[in-house]
């Protein structure tokens, strides 16, 4: 079959039959954006980058809370997209890679696009000297990891590992770099705020921040920290409805 005969069969399948009306309780369960699903024969023939069956096992792999949170992993995929088609350059980084669930896809999309993704972490928990009065509690929280087994399991093509705090490990990072995606999951008021004053000024024109625990209610120190942070910069975030209320921001591209 051409691909002219193809693409006509995607653009003029047959309308699905209704399905029943459930209540918001019985729709539970998650969609799949269409590119990736339905059209996806026509995202490959397009050049598109992400598969989806393939990222998403890295993304969920060991964790259930991933498994139900594919809202959070269709955003990391339409955001890789975007990037690929507006030409965004630079590079990724995440700050906050506990087992590396996130970070095996970004070094997945790092490889596809030629770039390098820097992973900064303790790599052995939250450290004490960020936990603010209300923070107390998480003494001793995310210390079952260590560089050795996210290392095992995100491999080192393309990827260069930060042992340690940050931002003082910001030092480690090339002075002249810039990024075109960056996630920070790092929970806490002191390491979210620093870590918008380290990326925000790095980012590349339309490249991407990522901001987890932003709207869960569990976190109020990432939250005050991002409000803080951008109640004087040009561009806004937007909250997005995956588990722990991930925002996003788009640096301005003029």
């Amino acid at each position: 079959m051409s691909i002219a005969e193809t693409m006509k069969r995607l653009l003029h399948r047959e309308p699905e039959q209704s399905e029943k009306t459930l209540s918001w309780r019985e729709l539970r369960g998650f969609s799949h954006p269409e590119r990736y699903s339905k059209n996806y024969l026509k995202y490959q023939m397009l050049g598109g980058a992400v598969s989806p069956e393939e990222d998403a096992e890295k993304f969920s792999r060991g964790l259930v809370s991933h498994s139900n949170d594919m809202a959070r992993f269709y955003s990391f995929c339409l955001i890789a997209d975007q990037i690929s088609k507006d030409k965004v350059a630079g590079d990724f980084a995440e700050l906050g890679v506990w087992q590396g669930n996130t970070a095996e896809l970004l070094a997945s999309f790092a490889r596809r696009f030629d770039r390098t993704l820097y992973l900064l972490d303790t790599f052995e928990g939250l450290p004490e000297v960020d936990l603010g009065r209300d923070e107390k509690h998480l003494a001793g929280a995310f210390t079952d990891t260590s560089v050795e087994a996210v290392r095992a399991r995100v491999g080192d093509d393309r990827v260069e590992f930060i042992k340690g705090y940050f931002p003082e490990t910001a030092s480690q990072l090339p002075s002249d770099a810039r990024f075109a995606v960056v996630h920070i999951d790092c929970d806490l008021y002191a390491p979210m705020l620093s870590s918008l004053e380290y990326f925000y000024p790095r980012m590349s024109p339309g490249g991407f921040i990522l901001m987890h625990d932003y709207s869960s209610l569990c976190w109020d120190g990432a939250e005050k920290a991002v409000d803080e942070f951008f109640a004087d910069k040009p561009e806004a975030i937007m909250p997005l409805p995956d588990l722990a209320g991930t925002a996003v921001m788009r640096k301005n591209r003029r």
